[in-house]
């Protein structure tokens, strides 16, 4: 599986430094066709726009660099026009298109939220953002990330650097991030880290490109092979620290399994009876707050016969579980251990079964080791809901639904 990884743990991430780190993947010819299409777009919305990449040397490094002239600016309902009609026009897939109308999402429902704006966006305005660049940004993104011609793309994006201090903005004197961004962070669920430098890193438009990306966090690279990498840096220059570049890295994964970091959580308790674990169970796996959860029978001191609980969380609930797993147990200390773990590719799709002449709908879970298909298995709940609504035996409604999703898959074959 083809990996492209965004590294910006160091540079944080600006619209036209994300752009021109996928930019440097391509070679010198492809460059200039792409910034040749997208200024002769952009410049029927903007008579004086004009774009063209340069490679820089900045302390020792060598990255590319957008120069763009920006001068006309548009209201938001504006930008959503101009990126929707553009969209349309040079992107192809619905997935990527969709992308590039969730990015701008981002944006506005972020200056909504901080400024109370009405949802029509009449009497909202973009300010920082409302130049036909926010739009080269977003659109000139998904389309280099379309032209990579990767059918299996996963992407995969390190903790983002934010920056510190303060930054004064039409609004006045505002911390760093700034609202727009610190509210993209939370709707779009990104992980960032402060610092390294007192200067805001990343903007708004990065961090809704990123949020818009919908890509796996990771703490750590892959193993994987690399086999192209392009770097970039901004136009702004600190004026405290040094300039520093933002790297995307193209490469293959040297196995079929995906690898995702976890938390597990353990506590030994040997004063609590069988009711109060079923019960826990019941709640961690009703409001989806583990990804696994057992009760193993031990042994412990003082020869009291006692059980290990082990949940498996991902990170950000760590805090929350620990909560459950204290108040419902009474226990008094939690173990978190960090680690990671390897699973496999999978899908869900929704099939029509006819069980006793009449017609009803399951999901079916798959697992994939490259093209190998290596589990195929019915939801459980489905199997239930069914059993109970026929008044059948599980293990009857069950037979019954894998022939059915047999008989299909030998049709489509």
């Amino acid at each position: 599986m083809t990996l492209l990884i965004i590294d910006s743990s160091v540079s944080g991430a600006a619209g036209d430094m994300l752009i021109a780190a996928l930019l440097d993947l391509y070679s010198e010819e492809q460059r200039n066709d792409f910034c040749n299409k997208f200024q002769s777009e952009l410049v029927e919305y903007d008579p004086q726009f004009l774009l063209k990449w340069k490679k820089v040397k900045i302390e020792g490094f060598f990255g590319l660099q957008l120069i763009t002239n920006a001068k006309k600016r548009f209201t938001p309902d504006e930008l959503v026009h101009i990126n929707q009609d553009l969209g349309q026009k040079l992107l192809k897939s619905k997935q990527v298109i969709q992308g590039a109308n969730n990015a701008l999402d981002y944006l506005i429902k972020a200056e909504k939220e901080i400024h109370g704006a009405m949802s029509d966006s009449r009497d909202l305005h973009f300010h920082e953002l409302a130049t036909i660049d926010t739009i080269l940004d977003i659109v000139g993104f998904y389309y280099l990330l379309e032209s990579l011609g990767k059918e299996e793309l996963m992407l995969q994006v390190l903790p983002i650097a934010v920056g510190g201090g303060t930054k004064m903005i039409s609004h006045g004197l505002v911390s760093v991030p700034t609202p727009a961004t610190t509210e993209i962070i939370k709707i779009g669920n990104l992980k960032v880290k402060g610092g390294p430098i007192e200067e805001e890193l990343l903007t708004p438009t990065g961090a809704a490109i990123l949020a818009s990306l919908q890509a796996k966090s990771i703490l750590y690279l892959p193993s994987m092979n690399f086999e192209r990498i392009g770097r970039s840096f901004g136009t702004h220059f600190p004026k405290e620290g040094k300039q520093r570049f933002l790297q995307i890295m193209l490469g293959k994964t040297k196995t079929h399994l995906h690898s995702e970091e976890i938390m597990i959580l353990e506590t030994n308790v040997d004063d609590v009876d069988g009711e109060t674990i079923g019960y826990l169970f019941d709640i961690l796996f009703r409001e989806k707050l583990v990804l696994d959860f057992i009760a193993i029978n031990t042994l412990m001191k003082k020869n009291r016969p006692g059980y290990l609980l082990q949940a498996i969380v991902e990170p950000e609930k760590v805090h929350e579980v620990s909560l459950v797993l204290m108040r419902e147990l009474g226990t008094l200390g939690v173990r978190v251990l960090s680690g990671f773990r390897h699973i496999v590719p999978r899908n869900y799709s929704t099939h029509s079964v006819m069980i006793e002449k009449s017609e009803d709908s399951v999901s079916v879970k798959r697992g994939f080791i490259g093209n190998e298909m290596i589990t195929e298995k019915v939801e459980y709940e489905d199997i239930k809901r069914i059993a109970l609504k026929k008044k059948q035996p599980l293990r009857t409604i069950r037979k019954n639904i894998n022939s059915n999703i047999t008989k299909e898959n030998d049709v489509n074959e």
